[in-house]
């Protein structure tokens, strides 16, 4: 009787402080300040990572409307049956457990419902003291004064424990089954609702505690009524589950998801990415396998991104060939290191010379020695090819042609142009000069993909998407008109098939639009190319910038990213392939001379196919084969027109610098004849056509050196037709001297504002201002 009158003694002082704790406390925190986990999923909801919590738990916060209603049903049914009746306790079983506890002596009973469970988590209660249980009473009251049973039930599943350091059935079903739990088939759910009363021996990664846990799951089955217990699931809980240690977690693409979780606070649930896992394994398989057959050339690491850019969503990411080796700086993401891109930025190069009509991809340039002010770019090779079509000169990486393209686009423009693709960190253009395109700058992966994929999505500059979540841009900044971004395109999938170049042959039905790059003293290779709805750009090189000769882009890079392509194409990862629509553009094949990719003259002697944008692309008739008339008997140009001692002839007029070119390159080419000595200075030069200062560079300006030893000059060259013998030199109406047309006349500038003009021996003359400045 004693004991009696102190347990009701003490029972009437809990439910009076009790009271006062409702009464009088503020609303609780369900959480407090427990820290949650961070479940990185893929595109499908298979899991990448799942991050610790603070304390060093997996604790992933999940809400009641995502997990799977037999879960919840069966944790209710198991812990609580009539949790949406109570107010926070259960009185017949607070009785009978304190009658057995307590009166009888027998067997403890908790009879706690699953909101004094969540309090006593929640407040971190010592419940085995008639003290600690009146608290926890207490608490449970005040709890659900504030909140819906919904958000306790919630809180509940989201804190209790499942076995070792794992809390909370999002955690738990992500961990042992890998799947959401909105997917939890009818067996796994009825398995998580029986673990947290006895989270310890009923551990499923070990082999007594599955026993365990399948000998309450079985229990838990037969209280179900009998219309439920259905033949199928009976038969289903015989059968083993495939169950996962958390020993075993995964951690896959560790740069990406370490970019997702930095971005990402320990409030959000579940952040799926738009990562494929399918696509990544064979990602990182190639990297791997390419990486190990080639050590002996040096190639110890890679980087590789394959993104969709339909959506711009990164579907593989590849940080480095191996994140846990530290010889290698394996930590390091490549994909968003800082590098220089050698040559793939020479596409948008061409691009915008495309836009601003100065080329279509049939015309023609000029590989040779040039100088541009004080820089003298160089080609790969050391050598030149002479006169190349666009198309090739951008498919064979020739350099001068790129750097000529620059310096007609405009530096600034072309800085603008890489700012605006959401290239970061950029100095001021003087800073790199012509070089920018030639990999001067540095970008990131994910920067040149987006560049490369705005060529694909018509000029417009979309952003990477790395979430489900992030949106999808109907639209960007255009940044190339949708024609010449074709016309880029085009003329990259012109590129040689890899078979012709010893690479391995892509089995994908549809074309790929690729190009290379190697930067400076062999630090990087690169290869970035698109082909069906996706964009592939892969780097091999070393994190701390040394160099190795095998580290070119055609070499190194491109063997691996077409075994890439190639191994989508077997994996049956690879979208359909797609047609090149461009029947809504303002595009068409027009013929153009062969030989000098003008439009044909009316002697022109054969034609070739070649795009061209009506109304920008340049559309000069081609003047190389001009019909002249010739003397019968000497031979030499007439100047009448009688068909009794002359006659029409075809002849090439080529400009004195192609003409150049092809000496050098060694191919023959007919001059025209000599004019007759009958022929007055007036209708000679009436026909032809006029000189063109080729130095100075129209639009540089040049910089004068302080140094008193300094011998600053500008070489005067001009461009003139193939009749020209002699060229005379102006500066400021000053006579400088007569030379070949070959020959530079060395000029030594003054600070200030000149005026070049030059006079050809037939009378025809060119002028141009040049700017000349004191160098800082």
């Amino acid at each position: 009787m004693k004991k009696r009158r102190i347990i009701a003694k003490g029972c009437l002082a809990g439910l009076a402080a009790g009271l006062l704790l409702v009464l009088f406390c503020p609303k609780p925190s369900l959480y407090g300040d427990t820290s949650f986990s961070v479940a990185v999923l893929d595109r499908d909801g298979r899991l990448l990572r799942l991050a610790l919590a603070d304390d060093e738990r997996y604790r992933l916060r999940t809400r009641l409307a995502d997990i799977n209603q037999v879960a919840v049903e069966a944790t209710l049914r198991y812990e609580d049956q009539h949790f949406y009746h109570h107010p926070g306790f259960n009185p017949a079983s607070l009785v009978r457990a304190a009658w057995s506890t307590y009166v009888k002596d027998t067997r403890p009973i908790g009879a706690s419902t699953i909101t004094m469970q969540l309090a006593r988590m929640r407040f971190d209660l010592n419940t085995r003291t008639v003290g600690g249980k009146l608290l926890q009473i207490a608490r449970a009251i005040q709890i659900e004064r504030h909140y819906s049973k919904d958000d306790i039930l919630e809180a509940y599943l989201n804190l209790a424990p499942y076995g070792g350091n794992i809390e909370g059935i999002g955690t738990a079903s992500l961990t042992y089954f890998d799947k959401l739990p909105t997917a939890l088939s009818k067996p796994e759910a009825m398995a998580l609702a029986v673990i947290p009363q006895n989270p310890v021996a009923r551990d499923v990664s070990t082999t007594t505690g599955y026993q365990a846990m399948s000998a309450a799951r079985a229990r838990l089955f037969e209280t179900w009524d009998e219309a439920e217990q259905d033949d199928v699931t009976r038969e289903q809980l015989v059968l083993p589950l495939a169950v996962r240690p958390a020993s075993q977690l995964p951690f896959r693409a560790p740069h990406f998801v370490q970019s997702i979780l930095a971005s990402t606070d320990d409030t959000q649930e579940a952040v799926t990415t738009t990562l494929s896992l399918d696509a990544q394994t064979l990602l990182e398989r190639q990297i791997r396998r390419y990486v190990d057959r080639h050590r002996s050339r040096g190639i110890t690491n890679a980087s590789a991104l394959l993104i969709d850019h339909r959506s711009m969503s990164v579907l593989a990411s590849v940080g480095s060939a191996d994140f846990f080796d530290d010889t290698i700086f394996g930590q390091v993401d490549g994909t968003r290191a800082k590098r220089s891109p050698g040559s793939t930025l020479k596409p948008f190069v061409y691009g915008m010379a495309i836009d601003q009509g100065h080329i279509h991809p049939g015309s023609l340039l000029k590989d040779a020695p040039r100088r541009f002010a004080a820089y003298t770019p160089e080609n790969f090779d050391r050598g030149f090819l002479g006169p190349i079509k666009a198309q090739d000169a951008l498919i064979y990486s020739r350099n001068v042609p790129a750097v000529d393209l620059l310096s007609r686009v405009g530096l600034d423009a072309f800085h603008d142009f890489l700012t605006r693709a959401g290239v970061s960190g950029l100095a001021h253009p003087d800073h790199y000069g012509l070089a920018m395109v030639l990999g001067g700058n540095e970008v990131t992966m994910r920067e040149l993909v987006a560049q490369y994929a705005m060529l694909e999505n018509r000029g417009m500059h979309k952003l990477l998407r790395s979430r489900q979540t992030d949106p999808v841009a109907p639209s960007g900044e255009q940044l190339l008109s949708p024609e010449a971004s074709f016309l880029v395109l085009e003329m990259l999938r012109a590129n040689p098939k890899p078979g012709a170049l010893g690479l391995p042959s892509n089995r994908l039905d549809t074309p790929v639009a690729w190009k290379t790059g190697t930067s400076y003293a062999y630090r990087d290779a690169w290869t970035v190319g698109t082909f069906g709805p996706y964009v592939l750009a892969i780097w091999v090189g070393n994190f701390d910038g040394s160099a190795n000769p095998e580290f070119v882009g055609r070499g190194a890079a491109a063997p691996l990213f077409f075994e890439t392509v190639d191994a989508l194409a077997v994996d049956r990862l690879a979208a359909p392939p797609h047609a090149v629509d461009h029947a809504d553009l303002n595009v068409k094949k027009v013929a153009v001379c062969a030989d000098s990719g003008d439009l044909p003259g009316r002697h022109c002697p054969r034609t070739a196919e070649a795009w061209f944008i009506p109304g920008v692309s340049p559309i000069r008739v081609s003047d190389v084969h001009r019909a002249i008339r010739i003397d019968r008997e000497t031979g030499l140009r007439a100047c009448d027109f009688d068909n009794t001692n002359s006659q029409e002839i075809v002849v090439e007029f080529w400009p004195s610098d192609i003409l150049a070119l092809y000496q050098q390159a060694g191919i023959t080419v007919q001059s025209p004849p000599a004019w007759s000595p009958d022929c007055s200075l007036s209708f000679k030069g009436a026909t032809g056509a006029a000189p063109r200062i080729g130095s100075p560079t129209k639009g540089v300006t040049y910089q004068l050196r302080q140094d008193p030893v300094a011998d600053d000059i500008i070489p005067l060259t001009a461009i003139v037709d193939s009749d020209v013998e002699r060229l005379f030199w102006f500066v400021n109406d000053q006579y400088l001297q007569s030379v070949k047309p070959e020959q530079p006349v060395l000029w030594k500038p003054e600070i200030g504002e000149h005026q070049v003009l030059v006079v050809d021996d037939l009378g025809r003359s060119h002028s141009q201002q040049v700017f000349v400045t004191s160098a800082q």
